[in-house]
């Protein structure tokens, strides 16, 4: 006897405060998902196998969705890239008053997700684009992973929330049309951007080589701007033993999502 066919999975990540859960719901709502799990999910975690395609969402978990993408033939990943200085200054509702990440986090997704960049089913959503053209995005998803099918274009995925999950709310503040009001907001916050790069090293040439700045002329704000060392509600760093400790999750991670899908590796085999 053959076990049934596990759903396609398609899971979306990137460094936190990136859009996850923006561009979660935009595919929630979008596409014809039969397997919609809306709470935050590691890919650790057991999906329902009754289905044809099951989407989930977990930022900061970049490293293992690489690593378990290439040895799943049924698993696609999308990360969605931001604007680092955007990241950095963005708070969480959860964490009124604070800063919920840093350049540390931010470089290590990006880091991730630059060995993975030319893998067929590692896909890069630019949060600039999803906010600005997200029509034109979700027809490039389309064209990446024919599978999908739309119920409704990204622009018009405010107009079928009725409930939002208790995540979304803290996560994105409310359910709103599309709107490219937060690009550029760390312009309000040079303090904090000054005190990342004291603490993690310099952004210019990150900032050039994503495209996000032409040059480093934009450094010229922070000019004679005092930094805020105030430290993010994730780690700003980490010691030698808990740099060790934490590639534990991500190597128990990957043993458990194979062990669940080994009827797949077993058929690749």
């Amino acid at each position: 006897m053959h076990d049934a066919p596990r759903p396609r999975r398609l899971h979306i990540t990137g460094a936190p405060r990136s859009g996850t859960t923006l561009l979660h719901v935009m595919v929630l709502t979008c596409f014809d998902i039969d397997g919609p799990i809306e709470a935050e999910q590691r890919l650790r975690r057991p999906v329902p196998r009754d289905r044809r395609l099951v989407c989930t969402k977990c930022p900061g978990e970049v490293e293992a969705a690489v690593a378990i993408m290439k040895l799943d033939p049924r698993l696609d990943v999308i990360y969605v890239a931001r604007d680092p200085r955007d990241v950095i200054t963005s708070e969480h509702a959860a964490y009124p008053g604070r800063y919920f990440t840093n350049l540390r986090v931010w470089r290590r997704a990006a880091h991730a997700a630059d060995r993975a960049r030319r893998h067929p089913r590692f896909h890069v959503v630019d949060y600039h684009r999803l906010v600005t053209q997200p029509d034109v995005v979700q027809a490039e998803l389309m064209t990446a992973m024919p599978w999908l099918r739309p119920v409704r274009p990204f622009s018009h995925y405010h107009l079928a929330v009725r409930r939002p999950n208790p995540e979304w709310r803290p996560a994105m503040r409310e359910i709103r049309p599309v709107c490219p009001s937060s690009l550029g907001a760390w312009r309000r916050h040079l303090p904090r951007v000054q005190g990342q790069m004291r603490r993690h090293g310099d952004l210019g040439a990150d900032l050039v080589a994503l495209g996000y700045e032409p040059d480093r002329a934009w450094i010229k704000l922070l000019n004679g701007v005092e930094p805020d060392l105030t430290p993010s509600v994730n780690a700003e760093t980490l010691s030698l033993r808990r740099r060790l400790k934490a590639r534990l999750p991500r190597l128990r991670d990957i043993i458990l999502y194979m062990i669940r899908n080994r009827s797949t590796a077993a058929a690749r085999a």
